[in-house]
């Protein structure tokens, strides 16, 4: 193995970084969580690594958490906009009713 080269600036031996993740098909991510919540993200990251059966278990279950749940009917949508943080509030929406701007043809 090759000793890293400690004379490179930082920009670019995190630029040699991020190829050599990408080489391998990782990314690095920093994402902010709870305390208490930290050691769970670590586990789960290194699992998710790790790849396997395990891996694409935890995919499997994860993910239709995480994606918006789409309408199939009306009512979805208006329970939809019930729950929006705008109910209460009075709206008041008028069309622009300006000619608009002369085109040059």
């Amino acid at each position: 193995m090759t000793q890293p080269n400690l004379t490179q600036q930082p920009a670019a031996r995190v630029a040699r970084h991020r190829r050599k993740l990408s080489a391998r098909g990782t990314k690095r991510i920093e994402v902010t969580v709870p305390i208490e919540d930290a050691d769970l993200i670590r586990q789960l990251a290194a699992l998710l690594r790790s790849g396997g059966e395990a891996a694409a278990q935890v995919r499997e279950e994860v993910r239709p958490l995480l994606q918006p749940k789409i309408a199939t009917s009306g009512k979805e949508l208006v329970e939809f906009f019930r729950a929006s943080p705008l109910v209460g509030e009075d709206l008041l929406f008028e069309r622009d009713r300006s000619p608009g701007r002369p085109v040059d043809l």
